[in-house]
């Protein structure tokens, strides 16, 4: 496997004067290519490149294309709204995508589908949906798209009336029409689906409840293309995605695991036969964590992609005798909640994003050559180079793979970066940085960088993401680790990461930090309150009070099976894990922010958090911005957030 940048990488970066140290302004304005789609012929790829626009808060979509044998990416929409999901049709001619652009029947900002020629053109509509439209699949023989959309009128907003979440249903509509067909009942909600190669019938992810919680207890089953009602075919304790059909259409592969989101995909294969029968682990006791997969034409092999360590990998997967040939590792594939790639029928080429610490996202194509055997090769070539300015002009820090014996002789790994300077003779303070989740893990990516390690680095500051266990990357055992012990063996996994640090002399450990989002937001708050150990902290949308959490938050499903209790008849545990029950210790100087319109991590956590903090006396600061969610999108809530963190760091370390 060869991968070949079209900018070397500079191997001492400190050496070059005209570069200057990242900043949030300098970092965040990367753009950034997502959900690559590649042409049937391979020639080209479709993609999202999402850019700030100096009259807009967020960041705006646009659909672009690049030819993958050479020549510049060009913009292919433009106008008003965002434009996203692309997909070719099957024979190529066209393309189609979702787009929140303006229109007639009052649509508004709800995205609908938009059909244009694949040389370019003015895309026209395809249908109109009162609710919008989530998601599309071209059908196999093109004459048609899946659509998922939601059911009902949505609720209004004065008053809030608390009421079931609306089911997302599957549709079908011709490209020859603009009424679309339904395909599921209306009283279940459709999660993913995929269409058989046949074309006679979809494979579905869905569950009977509508609500964000209802996907934990997701079931994987077939539905009629014209048509009718699902036929489950499994029995899952987890959950289940990535759905695969087999190229006679008489079996369906999928990943499952215990994930704490939805889109975050690690676990292991399976197949199930689509007449209904037992499902078989293709991968039972697998040390990565595979998200995607698909099959060749021969309906005995798959290309497979997943997470592995700190990077991805991508390899073959012999679906008779289990055998995994990896071909690709030590680099990142694209695709936020789990490494996943778009191929040509046959799979020898394949399009993604990639990205490291040093250079942002661009797209890349793959080619795969040789056989199942030990010539298999795929080899990646990058084909785009959007970020031109920030690579020449910013001085960055790059990130070494460091492992240490945590909880019960377990490696962990994780990556340290250095300070860009430090002070001579003396360590630097070191700032923890914790991942969500907790099913993800700390890459060798951009975007990893992005979230704080590059601007505290460029403040002077050491720092470390510890993939703990819990996370994805290491196979189903490691990411169980967590359930029934959040909080537990995975900060021991942390506070053994810092003693390594300190004994190698690398970091100053009467300076530690801690900062987090998500679950590292509360595993920020709990290390705060099991440890003297952090001279600083920011707790980012985490759970504080789990009580409080599971009455408000819209997946209570969660805290249940991270817990692995019910607070009804356990309140004992929900107590017992609660940063709050333990309030009373805390003396960390602690920033707390918070999206006000966070539905996962109610905002009352941080109220309530930051009262139990000012009682004490300790050093606190809470800061909610509006209108935002679970992670931040307007650029001066971000460009604040990245700076107010940097500024607490540096007072209190």
């Amino acid at each position: 496997m060869t991968n070949t940048r079209t900018t070397a990488a500079r191997e001492d970066l400190r050496l070059e004067p005209a570069r200057v140290p990242a900043t949030s302004a300098s970092m965040r304005q990367a753009r950034t290519p997502d959900d690559e789609n590649i042409h049937p012929d391979g020639s080209r790829a479709a993609f999202v490149l999402r850019d700030w626009a100096a009259d807009q808060p967020k960041s705006v979509a646009r659909i672009w294309t690049v030819a993958l044998d050479g020549g510049q990416a060009t913009a292919l929409t433009a106008g008003p709204g965002n434009d996203t999901h692309p997909r070719w049709s099957p024979d190529g001619q066209q393309l189609a995508f979702l787009s929140t652009r303006d229109g007639e029947q009052g649509s508004g900002s709800k995205a609908q589908i938009y059909v244009m020629p694949a040389s370019g053109g003015t895309p026209r509509r395809l249908c109109t949906l009162p609710n919008g439209v989530e998601s599309f699949a071209w059908s196999p023989d093109g004459s048609r798209l899946a659509l998922l959309t939601w059911e009902g009128d949505e609720p209004a907003k004065d008053p809030v009336v608390v009421a079931p979440d609306r089911h997302r249903r599957l549709w079908t509509v011709a490209l020859t029409s603009d009424q679309p067909a339904p395909v599921t009942p209306a009283n279940l909600t459709i999660w993913e689906y995929a269409w058989s190669p046949d074309g006679q019938q979809l494979a579905v992810y869905y569950s009977a409840g509508p609500g964000e919680t209802d996907w934990y207890r997701g079931q994987v089953g077939t539905v009629p293309a014209e048509g009718g009602a699902v036929r489950r075919l499994t029995q899952l304790t987890r959950q289940a995605a990535a759905l695969a059909w087999s190229p006679d259409s008489s079996r369906i592969a999928y990943i499952s695991g215990e994930w704490s989101d939805r889109g975050l995909v690690g676990g292991e294969v399976f197949i199930i036969p689509a007449a209904g029968g037992e499902p078989r682990n293709l991968t039972p006791g697998v040390e990565f964590s595979p998200s995607w997969v698909r099959w060749f034409p021969d309906g005995s092999r798959m290309l497979y992609a997943g997470w592995d360590s700190v990077a991805h990998q991508v390899g073959l997967l012999d679906e008779t005798s289990c055998a995994l040939t990896p071909l690709t590792r030590d680099f990142i594939i694209g695709g936020g909640g789990g490494p996943r790639l778009s191929t040509t029928p046959d799979l020898r080429r394949c399009v993604t994003h990639s990205s490291d610490r040093l250079h942002p996202s661009d797209v890349w194509v793959g080619e795969l050559s040789g056989s199942a055997g030990a010539d298999a090769r795929l080899d990646w070539r990058q084909v785009t180079h959007l970020n031109a300015l920030i690579e020449e002009t910013t001085l960055l820090a790059p990130a070494e793979v460091i492992s240490w014996e945590g909880a019960d002789g377990w490696r962990i790994e994780g990556l340290f970066t250095r300070p860009l300077s430090a002070t001579r003779g003396s360590p630097p303070p070191l700032v923890v940085q914790v991942h969500g989740g907790p099913s993800a893990a700390w890459q060798t990516d951009w975007r990893g960088g992005v979230m704080w390690g590059q601007i505290c680095a460029s403040a002077g500051f050491a720092v470390l993401q510890p993939n703990i266990r819990g996370g994805l990357g290491r196979g189903i055992t490691f990411a169980d680790a967590v359930l029934g012990d959040a909080g537990g063996k995975d900060l021991q996994d942390i506070l053994s990461g810092i003693d390594y640090l300190v004994a190698q002399g690398l970091v100053d450990g009467e300076r530690v930090g801690i900062i987090g989002w998500s679950y590292g937001g509360f595993m920020t708050a709990w290390a705060i309150s099991q440890s003297r150990r952090f001279k600083a902290a920011m707790m980012g949308a985490g759970v504080c009070d789990y009580h409080s959490f599971h009455a408000q938050t819209n997946i209570p499903d969660w805290d249940m099976r991270i817990l692995t209790a019910d607070p009804l008849k356990q309140p004992e545990v929900y107590r017992a894990r609660s940063a709050l029950t333990f309030a009373d210790t805390i003396t960390t100087p602690t920033l707390i922010l918070h999206g006000e319109q966070d539905p996962c991590v109610p905002v009352n956590q941080a109220y309530a958090f930051h009262r139990a903090l000012l009682e004490r006396n300790v050093p606190t600061e809470l800061v909610i911005y509006p209108r935002e969610g679970h992670g931040l999108a307007e650029r001066d809530h971000v460009r604040d957030m990245d700076e107010r963190i940097v500024r607490w760091l540096e007072k209190y370390l």
